[in-house]
């Protein structure tokens, strides 16, 4: 099973996601983004163009990518996901799907 995540150092909700997966002890591949506030904007680069590409014209993070097939968009699309146990669904999912 493969988890990415794009996040920001700025983004106290990318950390909880982090935090979230370490004490869950999976294994993620972390892709650092950065958002220049003053002139509303991402910050140009490859990560950025990868997380665009992938997510659509997103301004916010954490971008969260399951096996490349399943998007969470933030982590209020996240948390609930949690709370409820469709994560753990979706996580035991795929790794019966490797």
């Amino acid at each position: 099973m493969k988890i990415e995540i794009y996040y920001a150092e700025v983004c106290g909700l990318c950390h909880k996601a982090l935090d979230f997966f370490a004490e869950r002890q999976l294994p993620v591949q972390a892709h650092k983004v950065e958002w220049d506030g003053q002139r509303d904007r991402w910050v140009d680069s490859k990560n950025v163009h990868d997380m665009l590409r992938r997510a659509g014209e997103v301004d916010f993070v954490p971008q969260i990518f399951i096996n490349e097939s399943h998007h969470i968009s933030g982590w209020r699309q996240l948390e609930p996901m949690i709370q409820s146990g469709a994560f753990d669904r979706l996580i035991e999912e795929m790794n019966h799907a490797d």
